[in-house]
């Protein structure tokens, strides 16, 4: 089916060490879901912070609930494009999952608006997300990774205008819109 080897979600596996996303999920389902971004053979990066160079950076971290609200939208909208461009498609399993670096970054825009918003919200962040094309979301990681993108800074800059441009400032989807007579 696919034209060219492929692991996880679209990581090509006849290029040494790609940069690529790993989303760990614990076998037992009840710890915290990290999204780790691995810079491969590209890489390190350096990290100011750390003051110097970094081979992988931990991008986020989200409650094992609010994971299973977005596993299925991310993986079904990974898969279609997946499926586009003639790859094999992925799945979410316990463990470590690879996932392509530009479907990486968008997943965390995803991740980053609902890792500390009420859990009420996340369909709208889930729906206004998949109103935005990729290049948009390419360019919101982009802003936030630049200087609020690690697993702690959720509170600060991008990130914290992600996560009320994709949930307070986002419409419910349908199914989760009150009907005019549930008010009566």
């Amino acid at each position: 089916m696919s034209s060219r080897p492929t692991a996880g979600f679209g990581v090509p596996e006849n290029e040494i060490d790609p940069q690529h996303f790993i989303v760990r999920i614990s076998p037992s389902g009840r710890e915290l879901v990290t999204v780790i971004e691995d810079y491969g053979i590209s890489g390190p990066k350096f990290d100011s912070e750390e003051n110097g160079p970094v081979d992988q950076v931990l991008r986020c971290r989200v409650d094992p609930r609010r994971w299973r609200m977005v596993a299925t939208p991310l993986r079904n909208a990974f898969n279609e494009r997946l499926k586009s461009r003639k790859l094999r498609s992925g799945r979410w399993e316990a463990g470590d999952n690879r996932v392509h670096r530009l479907l990486g970054r968008e997943m965390c825009v995803l991740l980053w608006a609902i890792d500390e918003c009420d859990e009420s919200l996340v369909p709208a962040a889930v729906n206004a997300w998949t109103g935005l094309r990729p290049e948009e979301r390419w360019w919101l990681y982009a802003m936030a990774a630049h200087n609020s993108g690690k697993a702690d800074e959720y509170n600060r800059g991008w990130r914290k205008a992600i996560r009320y441009g994709l949930t307070e400032g986002a419409a419910l989807p349908d199914a989760y819109r009150p009907t005019l007579l549930e008010g009566l």
